[in-house]
């Protein structure tokens, strides 16, 4: 140090006088541990979330930005899957704010449907004393059987009272995150204005001829009691099915064969009471065997050997082959309804012999497939099954009442042993559907329901998703594949909790009434006394009846349907154009989980193409799932999830031990939580896990730590910036590094790669600036006097740089920005525009700056001296080994070169900074030239603690 200080004063201090007290360390009030004061964290908070989104918003010239904010259900607490979400979602817009644009964001709640209600109905129970059961399936069944006991308008006041709570509570976590929004604006699906919003979008698409109520299969929740929509499945890949080879007696000669009997194949036996027909392949072959135990057999031939090996048995090919269209127009008797009518053969596209054994059973009411290709033969669905999925009165005395699934299904199996038309029965193993929220299996099941004309729309949407840009780019194909796989949309839903399908019925016929008139008397109605007024009996059928009907002759009841919470969701762009006052307003950005392209992606395409012609949106990004340890997919259902708290409440000792040490001030947790979002790939799924938060922590702790030295070096400055021309190279090469950072964060930010540019940022902040700049210009700083050109060059810098550093980092951890500017001396405060302070605008220097700044010549110039000081690094650590050094500043250097060449012209023109890159006592060059094999193979330590380094062209 003393050296040090000789190297800059000439001299020591006066006898008395400490070393250290001549120093000009840095100073500031920024402590190295973010305070805990909720009163300073809220404020700081207000800053950066409310208060920016209002000082953007007031940008009246400045292009718009919208990104639309998909709902989350308004059920329960936030886990770390919505931090992924609502973080990205903000980061995204902080970037667009320093682009310069006025950004749009409102968030919203979904409130309605069968998740918030079952919820509610479990919150009753458990006031009322009742133990819910630890299985999540058991639990939701017990729930719905109490809602059987409540009234609609009951059921529908603890609903909005759940989903109102639950808002308030989500919003002030979205608040802690750091989100900036328009929270007094946020939409929430439950709100009269949204409902009205629905309705009328519902009308539109009722004009349009796309509304229409239709007594087809659709999927049915026996546990839930209602219908579901695709969207709302979960599939169980190891699903046991119990599965059956049925035989129906043929009552035609077939092959020159009488007596025989077609097989089928099914992993649904509780459908055979629904049987109508059965289906064949045109081009598959067909063989009729001898069986000693069952008789005469129909069969394909590829399914002979299968069946044989199951039935443990030799067949004798009597028969055929022949092909599938020599069968169909054939007719059958149903094997447990033999005075039924001759049931047909049929043919059909699906029709294979890969498995089973080359005929399907046809139940028209239980099958898609079924019920399409019966259609073309006038054949109507049937499905003798309840709401609560049990056999109703239309089928066999015996099977009333018992559930189809459990019950039911072993009945039938019994009755088709008694009838002697069961050949085989087992279990399979398959995929199959579950109820999203019960967990339990669903059914498919005909009845009558009101859908949305999806196939009417697909070419527009093949059409609209082409300008639509997808991130990443797969989103195209897997959004569109869904589209153009629908053709119709079950909107409706068995539910007290929802927006009311505005649908009258005749009292006598049942027939519906919903017409323009109907629907639009309706709404006024509803939009003067609300949508609870649906429901509730004390309200007249009358009021609801419009004048077109009121004398009709006909008395009308309201339906009980509820709307698809997707169509509740799916309309949510409708609230943008009322909003801003502007028609057709498309969103800049949708943003949400992969799942969303059967769900909400799907949905609002389809809702916008229908009644304005446009898709609502102009760029969708998805980000994957968060796995458990395990690798499954997190969900509450599930009980898997983490929330933020446990993945930031503490920080990990070391990167590889996953043991906590001391709680964390809960700005620091923010912080890491943001930074970890944009740590992670998005656009994969991702995994929690202690080592990814330990590297979050680490690059939060330098960048903090390297914001407190720079605010410390310059409580001093007085503010005025020494020119660029009049800067010393090293601080140059520090500019020009903080270019080329720049530069890569802002490319990445406008690609939304924010993992490369964290990356970024933490490689500059370890590699530009602790080991390099930072490092090398404290003797300037410590030692120099406020008025030195070379002082203030290394202040200017560094107040360039920090200000830089800060613009970067501010979309990611605007809480820790913010938290800094607070602690800003005056100085850095005028000096630095207000609108850069106030995260506004990025970082921006004299003009051209960025130019002049990323000066080619001194990157490759500090991969020279790089490699210099890496020689001389090594060099004195043998020196210290051996003795012959303690400190760097006891050494000189002397860099040996050959004389006229570039080495030597490159060294003596950096011979000033060489010194404060290696921090030594002093460099100098020499020109007599010994060959040794390579670059810095010899150091040798020699004269006085001279450093040789060698150097060749």
């Amino acid at each position: 140090m003393q050296r040090c200080f000789r190297r800059f004063h000439g001299t020591l201090p006066s006898a008395g006088v400490s070393l250290k007290d001549t120093l000009r360390l840095p100073t500031t009030t920024f402590p190295i541990v973010p305070s805990d004061s909720k009163t300073e964290r809220a404020s700081l908070l207000k800053k950066i979330t409310s208060d920016l989104y209002i000082q953007q918003s007031q940008r009246d010239d400045a292009p718009t930005f919208i990104l639309h904010d998909g709902p989350p259900y308004a059920n329960g607490a936030l886990h770390i899957g919505h931090a992924l979400n609502k973080i990205l979602k903000d980061v995204i817009n902080r970037v667009q704010v320093l682009e310069g644009k006025k950004v749009v964001f409102q968030p919203g709640w979904d409130c309605h449907g069968l998740p918030i209600e079952l919820k509610a109905l479990q919150a009753k129970q458990e006031k009322a004393g009742t133990k819910l059961d630890k299985s999540a399936a058991k639990a939701a069944k017990g729930a719905v059987e109490m809602g059987k006991s409540m009234s609609a308008l009951e059921i529908r006041g603890i609903a909005r009272e759940l989903a109102s709570g639950t808002i308030e509570q989500q919003m002030s976590n979205f608040k802690d995150w750091g989100i900036m929004a328009d929270w007094e604006g946020k939409y929430v699906t439950m709100d009269k204005d949204y409902e009205m919003r629905q309705l009328e979008v519902f009308r539109d698409m009722l004009k349009k001829e796309l509304i229409y109520r239709k007594n087809r299969p659709v999927y049915w929740s026996p546990s839930s009691g209602s219908a579901l929509a695709e969207a709302e499945l979960e599939y169980d890949p190891a699903y046991k099915s119990q599965s059956a080879f049925v035989k129906f007696p043929l009552q035609q000669e077939i092959g020159g064969q009488k007596d025989v009997s077609a097989v089928i194949w099914t992993t649904t036996p509780w459908t055979i009471p629904a049987n109508k027909a059965i289906a064949v392949g045109e081009k598959i072959e067909y063989c009729i065997v001898q069986s000693a135990k069952h008789g005469k057999l129909l069969i394909a031939s590829e399914a002979i050997a299968d069946l044989q090996k199951k039935l443990e048995e030799e067949f004798t090919i009597i028969a055929g082959p022949m092909p599938g269209t020599e069968l169909v127009g054939s007719n059958y008797t149903h094997p447990l309804l033999s005075e039924a009518a001759p049931q047909p053969i049929l043919s059909a596209d699906f029709v294979t012999a890969e498995s089973g054994t080359g005929l399907v059973h046809l139940a028209p009411g239980h099958g898609m497939d079924d019920y399409l290709v019966c259609l073309k033969h006038e054949i109507p669905p049937f499905s003798p099954v309840d709401n609560n999925g049990c056999y109703t009165a239309d089928t066999l005395p015996s099977l009333v009442g018992k559930e189809v699934l459990y019950g039911g299904q072993k009945a039938v199996i019994a009755l088709m042993e008694e009838s002697n038309c069961l050949i085989f029965q087992h279990k399979f193993e398959h995929k199959y559907p579950l109820d999203w929220r019960t967990k339990s299996p669903v059914i498919v099941r005909a009845t009558a329901q009101w859908f949305a004309n999806a196939g009417g729309i697909k070419e527009a949407a093949h059409t609209a998703l082409e300008n639509v840009t997808f991130l990443p780019k797969t989103g195209a194909t897997r959004l569109n594949s869904f589209v153009q796989n629908r053709s119709e949309w079950c909107i409706s839903r068995q539910r007290a909790w929802g927006v009311p399908i505005p649908a009258l019925y005749d009292a006598d016929s049942g027939e519906p009434l919903l017409t323009e008139e109907s629907v639009n008397h309706i709404i006024t109605v509803l939009n003067e006394k609300g949508t609870d007024s649906w429901f509730d009996p004390s309200v007249p059928n009358e009021v609801f009846v419009s004048p077109e009907f009121a004398n009709d002759g006909k008395q009308y009841i309201r339906g009980k349907e509820t709307m698809d919470v997707w169509f509740d969701s799916g309309t949510s762009w409708a609230t943008l154009a009322s909003r801003l006052g502007q028609p057709d307003v498309t969103a800049d950005i949708y943003l949400e989980g992969s799942d969303q392209h059967r769900g909400w992606f799907q949905s609002s395409l389809i809702t916008s193409l229908a009644t304005r012609e446009q898709a609502p949106f102009k760029q969708v990004i998805t980000h994957g799932f968060i796995l458990d340890g395990k690798g499954k997919k997190m969900s509450k259902s599930l009980g898997n999830v983490v929330s933020p708290a446990d993945l930031t409440l503490k920080a990990p000792t070391d990167i590889n031990l996953p043991k906590p040490q001391k709680p964390l001030a809960k700005m620091q947790r923010i912080d890491i939580l943001r930074l970890w979002v944009a740590f992670c790939d998005f656009t994969r799924d991702i995994s929690v896990g202690p080592k990814v938060v330990s590297q979050v922590h680490e690059i939060l702790r330098k960048a903090r730590v390297t914001t407190r030295f720079c605010l410390g070096v310059l409580e001093d400055w007085d503010g005025i910036y020494t020119p660029y021309s009049e800067l010393g190279k090293l601080d140059k090469i520090a500019l020009a590094h903080l270019a080329q950072v720049n530069n890569k964060v802002r490319e990445s930010y406008a690609q939304y790669n924010f993992n490369k540019a964290v990356s970024a940022l933490a490689q500059y902040t370890t590699n530009d600036l602790s080991a390099f700049y930072l490092d090398v210009i404290k003797d300037r700083l410590y030692t120099l006097s406020p008025e030195d050109l070379s002082r203030r060059s290394a202040q200017t810098t560094i107040a360039y740089v920090l200000r830089n550093y800060l613009s970067l980092l501010s979309p990611l951890i605007p809480l820790l920005v913010q938290e800094v500017w607070s602690h800003a001396p005056k100085s850095l405060l005028r000096s630095t525009p207000q609108e850069e302070r106030q995260m506004l605008e990025y970082f921006s220097a004299a003009e051209g700056w960025e130019m002049n700044w990323a000066d080619g010549k001194l990157i490759t110039d500090f991969e020279n001296l790089k490699t210099l000081h890496d020689a001389v690094k090594q060099g004195i650590e043998r020196a210290k080994t051996a003795g012959n050094a303690k400190v760097n500043l006891e050494a000189g250097v002397e860099i040996v070169v050959p004389k006229g060449g570039y080495a030597e012209k490159f060294v003596k023109s950096y011979l000033e900074e060489l010194e404060q890159l290696a921090i030594v006592s002093d460099v100098a060059v020499v020109g007599e030239l010994v060959r040794y094999k390579s670059t810095f193979e010899k150091l040798e330590f020699r004269r006085k603690g001279k450093l040789l380094i060698f150097w060749f062209d």
